[in-house]
């Protein structure tokens, strides 16, 4: 007997519907993943000189330094600059609200990220490691010298000697881990300074070009771990109560920047141009793809899609397992890292470009506009009864 028409909607229908979401999610993985990068460009303009650090993303705008004695912001939405002012720094600013710190002639110097306007200094002597804004606080290290300020009026709370730091310091709570050039990693209480542990990983490594090299990378804190790359090659997991080790894991190669991680798995770049990704709890190397370009900072978590940049026209994107998962391709190379956001129209990533010819340009990227494809849950809609001719 030949099926009626109703019988095979019906059958269709109940296919698509038993159909487990799971199953369509996985299905759609890479395209989905490749279609929330930021792979098209708003705009671009041109700026003056080349920067000294990489940009910095706020609210409304977008940050930068140049090498011309410079700081600048650009309006986010199309790339107005909207105030500079006369000030030389090799640090990137940082933001911590509505202000817009910049370590540079020998002090920190609070602006207005509206306009500018000085909202107040204080004298610090050299900086020597980027300025850390966060929940209030303004940590800046200085010749050997570690200080803690309030960033509402640059009041100071408290101060140390420390030794030579040119890795940015993390908060996680009350806690302050300050990543130190000798080797030695500091757990400090963030209100008062005070010292809960110290534990020395490695030994320092020869100056490159006459700039000190630290030994110890930036740190990834939670709660109750800390992850670090170190001088000799190793990558360490901590026990945040006392810095005894969890594990460790040889990877021969020095760490970019900080690293990053999803809950379940650490990611880490490093100067043998690898990605690469840990289980949290075990230290098994999970995967570890290469990239055809040095990472110039550490990696970005965008979802479940991990991000690497280098110094090169195309920036990379992995999913979850390390399979390849798109990438952002530029005009030319990068000149210093990317920065990634996320913003009312999505995740957003502003970049500088630059060429032999010293034609520098400052560009926002944002995802690809267009109907997204989601994974199905249910039919969308409301069963309507239709009737249905028998055949």
């Amino acid at each position: 007997m030949v099926p009626s028409l109703r019988t095979r909607l019906l059958a269709v229908l109940f296919a698509l519907s038993s159909v487990p979401a799971a199953a369509i999610a996985q299905s759609l993985g890479p395209a989905t993943a490749a279609r929330s990068l930021p792979v098209e460009v708003r705009w671009t303009v041109a700026i003056s000189a080349r920067p000294s650090a990489p940009p910095v993303i706020g609210a409304e705008k977008i940050y930068l330094a140049l090498q011309s004695g410079v700081v600048a912001a650009h309006r986010l939405s199309d790339g107005v600059e909207t105030w500079r002012v006369e000030m030389r720094t090799e640090q990137p600013v940082a933001l911590d609200g509505n202000r817009v710190f910049v370590a540079a002639g020998e002090a920190i110097h609070a602006l207005s990220s509206d306009d500018a306007g000085l909202l107040w200094r204080v004298s610090t002597g050299v900086l020597t490691a980027p300025l850390l804004a966060q929940d209030g606080w303004v940590i800046a290290a200085s010749a050997g010298e570690l200080a803690a300020f309030r960033s509402e009026d640059g009041a100071k709370i408290w101060g140390r000697e420390t030794g030579p730091q040119h890795g940015r310091a993390t908060i996680e709570g009350d806690n302050l881990y300050v990543p130190l050039d000798d080797g030695r990693l500091l757990a400090l209480e963030l209100r008062t300074g005070a010292e809960r542990w110290v534990r020395r990983l490695a030994t320092p490594r020869a100056p490159a070009g006459g700039k000190p090299a630290p030994a110890l990378s930036e740190v990834l804190a939670y709660p109750d771990r800390l992850f670090l790359g170190a001088a000799d090659g190793l990558f360490y997991c901590l026990d945040a109560g006392d810095g005894t080790l969890a594990w460790r894991f040889r990877i021969g190669a020095i760490v970019r920047g900080r690293p990053t991680g999803d809950g379940t798995r650490i990611f880490i770049t490093s100067m043998d141009n690898v990605l690469r990704a840990f289980d949290r709890e075990a230290g098994t190397l999970l995967w570890h793809p290469s990239v055809p370009f040095r990472p110039s900072a550490g990696p970005v978590l965008l979802g479940s899609t991990v991000i690497v940049a280098g110094l090169a026209a195309e920036v990379r994107a992995f999913d979850r397992v390390g399979k390849p998962a798109g990438q952002i391709k530029l005009e030319a190379d990068l000149v210093v890292a990317p920065a990634f956001s996320e913003a009312l129209s999505g995740t957003v990533m502003a970049a500088v470009t630059g060429s032999l010819t010293g034609q520098w340009k400052l560009l926002l990227a944002e995802q690809a506009r267009g109907v997204p494809v989601v994974p199905l849950t249910a039919l969308p809609g409301v069963a309507v009864p239709v009737g249905v001719p028998e055949g």
